[in-house]
């Protein structure tokens, strides 16, 4: 990386790290440019040469925070470990992201960010995994695939995050985990005795040695 790449980057997450503050001091919504170029230390004209307009710094933090994690686990074919990773990553900043959720309706909001990292995940693996049209199920394309799971899984991290009940990372993520391996009758057949002995193995959290 050039000395110029080194310093914008410095220059993104100083304005990153600015508007990550302020989330959890006022609403998003309620948010200058001003407001984050002061706090910065910096002028309005060197913020717009970096983004340009404030979702686009959020998108930043979340593509350094949640999506680089969980890219490294997914291009090592590590799917369920990609999960687990992604769930870890938001509820390591959950106060943030619970602010995130918060915001008003936008074509740029944060579940719309959610929403088409996830997508293009999914649609990565159907490709992956090269799955193909049934001629007896013309509806069930890749694209409608990805769309399907994306729209689960969104729901799940929004009941999770926004929610009160304090659910862990894994178990959030042996949720979904479930969910996109079992269909709605599996769930029903295993509600008779407990889906407990059906969910996946988790990677554990790394513990150090005494």
């Amino acid at each position: 990386m050039s000395i110029m790449e080194t310093k914008r980057d410095l220059t993104k997450d100083l304005l990153a790290g600015c508007l990550h503050e302020l989330m959890l001091e006022v609403s998003f919504d309620k948010i200058t440019i001003k407001m984050i170029t002061d706090r910065a230390g910096l002028i309005r004209p060197t913020f717009y040469k970096h983004f340009q307009d404030k979702y686009e710094v959020l998108e930043w933090i979340f593509e350094k925070d949640v999506a680089q994690n969980t890219n490294v686990l997914l291009g090592n074919h590590m799917e369920q470990e990609a999960v687990v990773m992604f769930c870890r990553c938001l509820e390591n900043d959950r106060a943030f992201y619970r602010k995130a959720y918060q915001m008003e309706p936008a074509p740029n909001s944060f579940e719309r960010i959610l929403c088409r990292y996830v997508y293009s995940c999914f649609l990565s693996l159907a490709e992956q995994f090269r799955i193909v049209s049934d001629p007896d199920y013309p509806l069930l394309t890749r694209e409608s695939l990805a769309e399907y799971y994306t729209n689960g899984f969104i729901f799940a991290i929004r009941s999770w995050i926004t929610g009160q009940s304090p659910v862990s990372a894994e178990k959030t993520a042996a949720s979904i985990l479930y969910l996109l391996s079992h269909s709605i009758m599996d769930l029903a057949a295993d509600s008779r005795g407990g889906i407990s002995g059906s969910q996946p193995d988790l990677p554990q959290k790394n513990r150090r040695t005494e």
